[in-house]
């Protein structure tokens, strides 16, 4: 996995094949009920870039206080600094799968 600091340029783009591997390597080993993925719709990717310097998105695997698991997306600046102040914007309830699962296989 490279591991390189955060850099507002890069292209995400992988494989097809790449994806599925990846996945399916997840997948393979989680437990029955694991907190496998979490869909958002596009507004909330768009209400993230739409703020003053915002250059890319991190996600946080997080939790409710029942401690079901969700993801949290925070926008990130150019330098992959958190835009996390009183009045940015934070976003999150996604589809949680499971139980809302794609009925793709990845295979």
């Amino acid at each position: 996995m490279p591991r390189k600091g955060f850099d507002p340029t890069r292209d995400h783009r992988i494989p097809r094949k790449e994806a599925a591997s990846l996945i399916q390597a997840f997948q393979a080993k989680a437990e029955a009920g694991t907190h496998r993925a979490s869909a958002f719709n596009r507004s909330a990717f768009e209400q993230l870039l739409a703020q003053p310097n915002a250059a890319g998105i991190r996600i946080y695997h997080a939790q409710h206080k029942d401690g079901s698991p969700t993801m949290v997306m925070v926008a990130v600046d150019a330098k992959g600094e958190d835009l996390a102040g009183p009045n940015n914007v934070f976003t999150q309830y996604g589809t949680e799968c499971p139980p809302f699962c794609a009925s793709r296989t990845w295979t």
